[in-house]
């Protein structure tokens, strides 16, 4: 028993982070944290949807314009 529990929490804590970060291009420390975060925020549906919300925040902040002007007129 105590062997399937640590199988189980190696499966959950370690290897699903892992192979998810390679899916969607994410840190698996940031899919860890967002799925405490939303999960905190929102229950069930916060660690259903925080991969997809985790890479939708990732999508706009490097979408999101840096503020730099540039001259048009060169």
């Amino acid at each position: 028993f105590a062997v399937y529990l640590i199988i189980q929490a190696l499966d959950g804590n370690l290897l699903v982070p892992v192979l998810f970060s390679e899916a969607v291009n994410l840190h698996p420390l940031v899919i860890i944290l967002s799925v405490v975060i939303f999960g905190g925020l929102w229950g069930f549906w916060g660690v259903f949807f925080a991969i997809p919300l985790a890479t939708l925040i990732k999508a706009v902040v490097h979408a999101w314009p840096d503020g730099q002007v540039t001259d048009a007129s060169s």
